[in-house]
């Protein structure tokens, strides 16, 4: 009997393919998100570093032009956080989006695996009753030759 070939075997092939390669760039996505997220804590600390800087001088004595210096860096230092924030928040809802695409894919696999199950199991049954005829056949002739 000729061997079990699965006739969607390359659509599933190309589907893991596919998963793999999503799942790669969904990793590639959040390994990006934590970068935001530690870039974010890092301007939040020096944020908090340099105002606890400012309110020691402004505690020992401080002209108007210093303050106006550390204003202006306080709302660059604001700003920079306010892009990150909203560049973490379009990439979360990629993210997201990227993860919805995996699990479409993943449903895709599964349903092609159940039928290559359901398959196989039908030509393993077709060669078992092969094989019992063939055998039955087999009996049959070695009775008749001995009578």
């Amino acid at each position: 009997m000729k061997k079990f070939i699965f006739t969607l075997e390359k659509v599933l092939s190309f589907k893991q393919q596919t998963l793999d390669i999503q799942k790669n760039e969904l990793l590639q996505l959040q390994m990006k998100r934590m970068e935001i997220e530690k870039e974010i804590n890092s301007l939040n600390d020096l944020f908090a570093a340099t105002n606890r800087k400012m309110q020691e001088e402004l505690q020992t004595g401080m002209n108007a032009s210093d303050i106006t210096i550390y204003k202006t860096y306080f709302n660059i230092l604001n700003q920079k956080i306010l892009k990150l924030v909203e560049d973490k928040s379009k990439l979360q809802e990629i993210i997201a989006q990227k993860k919805t695409e995996i699990i479409a894919i993943n449903s895709d696999i599964s349903g092609l695996e159940k039928l290559r199950d359901k398959q196989l199991a039908a030509y393993l049954e077709i060669c078992r009753k092969s094989e019992e005829l063939a055998i039955d056949e087999y009996v049959n002739q070695t009775r008749s030759a001995v009578f």
